[in-house]
């Protein structure tokens, strides 16, 4: 649609993540502005204080109806918004307690139902936007598919004002049936069909419609030749041409009986139960109810030669002793090949090619295949009879029900025999399925309890999936949804998990980070990855976008729950703000600053409780592979929180000032085990210790390193600090001079992060820095971009022309390693030797190392 054309912002407020999902795609891609999403009442208020241009509210009843109310009265007060008219959603169980209240909520001016249709949603929001003067292009004419339908069912249709009650069109089978004409019955009421229908009855009868959806009662209906015949009328709610309509399905009680006995059949099948004694009970039900000869259910078995097992035989005809096998008909190996054999009254047509009809003198037979989702025939049902099968297209329909159950048996049989780790695989991408997600998601956040780790939780979604699938054909959507789940594993580290969660939807988790802008960057790459054009298999090219939302652990959730939640608000967002790029969950303002006041508390008190620890994380040779030092890291372990992530808790610290006195006291802590490490073992260890804008702003910096290193006996020579490659020169006074003084005194000095900030070549030359450490945002893509392998070679190669040795951080596969040491790096740090370790961990690590080393040399001096 032009964008001249397009008219009216909406919006969804949704706590119902189905519910805000339906309604987005409902309305989305037609003639509305802008359209916004808000999870909650609170998120809709601040983003109503940003004073959008809203012409329309869905708001959601169907969790504590008081909040919605409290929210309609507030628009109704401000005269902003006042006359902004609201759309109410309902669940069944809410309905009463909203219409409950004295009256109607101010502003509410029509209702949907949860979870939401998404045509009926649209024609609402259509009326309601034209009831306030804003009026959408008239909605495209039904097509020649709805006259055919229409106009070729077998029951009686009939479409109504829901407001009138007038007739409106009825179709084909209502003029033959009734004997009266389209152009007498429209304009009637729809309650001439039933006398006892009186017209005092039309609004409450309009009313219950418009609460329960469909409303079903049975009468007398009239001929025109004065008699009547007895119906079951189906009134419910539908859309026709973009306007809300009353659609009524009238069926005789004669075709609706024999469709009961067919009903009851299939729930009395579907009760026997599963296995080989629930499937042949099945079969004889089928046989007994429908009155036939023979009924067999087979297992067909492609991967062994084509094998065919009967599952179930029930024969009630006595079969010549020279009858030929079923099993090798011509007829059989049609439905096997996916094809519907339905000959009910003509089955000896088959006759001269198929030797099992000829013998048996059948005149019914049918054979439907049976199939799994995907359109795979896993065996075949066959039926037959020497009468005519009767019943004509319900019974072939009743079979067809009953084929889907005896696949669903076989499906169920071949899925157990494969096994449970294919239960938790997308059978299609062959990535964990939600359930397989959601295990891994609970264990990441269990290790995170326990460890303090940082982690990320991202939410794909492919924008305008379901038009490719409604266009190309769903063969197309499969084939793009392979090729984005290669490219999604492609972009992410061995370590991280990637699952198709849903439909087009993905999700992943993204462990071992220390920032957050690591995640957004990978998110940012994701996106530019989808963007490439998709050859599909005929050779066209396709292209497609996608839109990620992003949550953070421990600051956007600690649940799974609430991780996905965020994750997935934050893709509306991006979604929202026009696709193709990705978003961060920011939390409603009034939440974010209770959360950051009630932290700063807590870590005011953490130094004085004994809460904070120090971890240690090694840092080995990259030839030998032996420890030559460790990194302090700081961790807060909170007697009820359990571990903070540092990701969390630092940033804090340093707005707060706080990280002055915390960085004192791990230089401090750090200082002493080492020195007690290096006399037990006898190693000159090195111990790396990272210094912060604030403490590098201290005048008495370098004296006070002085004075930890007397205290503790340290060596300077094996003291590490650690300066980020981010920190501005002219930011911080005197801060070459501090460093230079740190460095005279015969600290080390490190450049950290290298490769994130922006810092001249100049600037590190007069960098009083030894080595220089290679970001892991660079390190773990390794072997999977080579842009940023090229950065790293480029930066072992300016360190080493300047003299500086390098140690490369998050190093976490083989590949890693063999890259770095292939091309210079020194020295190695990441999750392939060890995480971070407490310093008990990390003493048992020194300690085996002793043993393993004093044993290796004890059995060189062997003779």
């Amino acid at each position: 649609m032009a964008d001249d054309a397009k008219t009216g912002s909406l919006l969804i407020v949704a706590t119902q993540r189905d519910d805000r999902r339906a309604l987005f795609d409902a309305l989305d891609g037609h003639e509305f502005e802008a359209i916004y999403t808000a999870k909650d009442v609170d998120q809709a208020r601040a983003l109503l204080a940003q004073d959008p241009a809203v012409d329309l509210v869905l708001l959601d009843f169907v969790g504590e109806a008081r909040e919605a109310v409290a929210f309609c009265t507030q628009l109704h007060g401000d005269p902003r918004h006042a006359a902004m008219p609201v759309l109410g959603i309902l669940a069944a169980d809410a309905e009463r307690r909203v219409w409950g209240f004295q009256r109607q909520p101010p502003g509410v001016v029509d209702w949907l139902r949860s979870p939401v249709d998404a045509a009926e949603a649209l024609a609402r929001v259509r009326a309601a936007l034209r009831q306030r003067g804003i009026a959408p292009p008239p909605a495209a004419a039904t097509g020649d598919g709805y006259r055919y339908v229409f106009d070729g069912s077998r029951d009686e249709l009939i479409v109504s004002d829901p407001k009138s009650g007038a007739i409106i069109e009825v179709n084909a089978a209502f003029e033959r049936r009734s004997g009266f004409s389209a152009a007498r019955a429209v304009g009637r009421p729809l309650d001439w069909i039933d006398a006892s229908h009186g017209r005092e009855q039309r609004v409450e009868f309009a009313r219950r419609v418009e609460q329960e959806g469909r409303v079903r009662y049975r009468c007398d209906k009239p001929r025109a030749d004065g008699s009547n015949y007895p119906v079951e009328v189906t009134t419910q709610l539908a859309v026709r041409d973009g306007e809300l309509v009353h659609f009524s399905v009238v069926r005789a009680l004669g075709e609706l009986h024999r469709m009961q006995a067919a009903m009851m059949l299939l729930a009395r099948m579907l009760a026997t139960g599963s296995g080989d004694e629930g499937v042949q009970r099945a079969a004889q039900l089928l046989a007994e109810s429908l009155e036939l000869d023979f009924v067999v259910v087979l297992s067909a078995r492609p991967e062994e030669a084509g094998a065919l097992l009967p599952l179930a035989l029930v024969q009630r005809m006595a079969t010549p002793a020279d009858a030929p096998d079923l099993l090798r008909q011509p007829t059989l190996k049609l439905v096997l090949d996916g094809e519907t054999v339905a000959h009910p009254e003509d089955a000896q047509r088959l006759a001269e090619a198929d030797a099992f009809v000829r013998a048996l003198g059948l005149n019914g037979l049918i054979g439907l295949p049976l199939a799994d989702e995907r359109s795979n025939v896993l065996g075949a049902l066959l039926v037959g009879a020497r009468a005519p099968i009767t019943g004509g297209e319900g019974v072939l329909q009743t079979l067809r029900v009953a084929a889907a159950r005896f696949a669903f048996e076989l499906e169920l049989r071949r899925a157990r025999e494969q096994g449970r780790a294919k239960g938790l695989q997308d059978a299609l991408t062959g990535l964990p399925n939600r359930l397989l997600f959601n295990d891994r998601l609970e264990t990441t956040i269990r290790e995170a309890h326990r460890t303090g780790e940082m982690f990320a939780v991202l939410f794909v979604d492919l924008d305008r999936f379901k038009n490719i699938n409604d266009s190309l054909g769903h063969s197309v959507g499969d084939e793009v949804l392979v090729a984005v789940s290669k490219r999604l594993r492609a972009s992410v580290r061995a370590s991280d998990t990637v699952a198709r969660y849903a439909g087009d939807e993905f999700t992943l988790i993204l462990r071992h980070i220390t920032q957050r802008e690591d995640v957004l960057r990978i998110a940012e790459k994701i996106v530019r990855v989808m963007e490439a054009p998709l050859t599909l298999a005929d050779g066209a090219e396709l292209h497609i976008t996608a839109s990620i939302g992003v949550s953070f652990h421990p600051d956007d959730g600690n649940t799974a729950e609430r991780l996905l939640k965020h994750a997935d608000v934050a893709m509306y967002s991006a979604k929202g703000m026009g696709r193709n790029n990705f978003q961060a969950y920011v939390a409603v303002p009034e939440e974010s600053h209770q959360q950051r006041i009630a932290l700063e508390a807590k870590l005011r008190q953490a130094e004085k409780n004994g809460e904070l620890r120090v971890y240690y994380q090694p840092q080995v040779d990259a030839q030998s592979e032996d420890i030559v030092g460790m990194e302090a890291l700081i961790r807060w372990e909170h007697p009820e929180l359990g571990m903070i992530s540092p990701g969390f808790f630092i940033p804090l610290a340093e707005e707060t000032g706080l990280i002055v006195s915390m960085g004192e006291w791990v230089l401090r802590t750090a200082c002493r085990d080492a020195r007690r490490w290096q006399q037990r073992f006898g190693l000159p260890l090195r111990i790396g210790v990272n210094l912060s804008p604030l403490q590098l702003m201290q005048p008495n910096l370098a004296e006070l390193v002085r004075t930890v290193l007397e205290e503790t006996g340290l060596e300077p020579g094996t003291l590490d600090l650690e300066v980020t490659e981010s920190i501005s020169v002219k930011g911080i006074p005197n801060l070459l001079e501090t460093l230079q003084a740190l460095h005279d005194h015969g600290c080390h000095i490190s450049i950290d992060d290298f490769g994130t900030g922006q810092s001249s070549l100049d600037y590190i030359k007069r960098f009083p820095a030894d080595r220089i450490k290679i970001d892991q945002t660079f390190v773990r893509n390794i072997g999977v971009d080579p842009d940023d392998e090229a950065i790293v070679k480029a930066t072992l190669s300016m360190a080493h022309n300047l003299s500086r040795a390098v140690i490369a951080e998050g190093v976490e596969i083989e590949q890693h390693m063999e890259f770095l040491r292939a091309h210079g790096c020194e020295e190695l740090q990441g999750y392939l030797f060890s995480r971070p370790l407490a310093p008990a961990a990390f003493e048992n690590m020194l300690a085996e190392r002793e043993r393993l080393l004093a044993s290796s040399s004890g059995a060189a001096q062997t003779p």
